[in-house]
């Protein structure tokens, strides 16, 4: 397919692109993670200090998993679609680069550049699914 005869850096950069993938989504959920659960220990140290003033439990709003207050249907709506437009338009420029390079380069093959057309288009299918789940009427 690509270039793989004799070029052993070549090859091995190729195989070491899924391992920094897969290492940097490990890396970026444990961040998440840490991230969230500061934020709701941070909610529920506020939470007590208030009730400590004298605050009435009832007029509190209830914490959601990711600390703070609870988000509404048209937040969580946005939420999923901000997700969906970073992942579209990241997979949108890679895949128009990866189409370019494989229909630029004489080193590649005739249909190797359609992997980047499935990539862009995906990328695209994303940002279309972005648009259409985010909520109407509100920024």
């Amino acid at each position: 397919m690509c270039c793989f005869e004799g070029d052993w850096p070549g090859s091995m950069m190729v195989l070491a692109i899924p391992v920094v993938l897969v290492t940097g989504w490990l890396l970026a959920s444990v961040i998440r993670a840490i991230s969230a659960h500061r934020l709701l220990e941070a909610a529920r140290r506020e939470r007590v200090a208030l009730l400590a003033h004298g605050t009435d439990p009832a007029r509190l709003p209830a914490l959601s998993r990711l600390g703070g207050l609870g988000t509404d249907a048209a937040g969580y709506d946005r939420y999923r679609a901000q997700g969906l437009m970073v992942w579209g338009f990241a997979l949108l420029a890679g895949g128009t680069a990866l189409a370019l390079v494989g229909y630029l380069l004489d080193a590649w093959t005739d249909p190797d550049w359609t992997i980047g057309v499935v990539a862009a288009s995906i990328g695209l299918a994303l940002l279309a699914g972005g648009a259409i789940i985010w909520p109407r009427g509100r920024s």
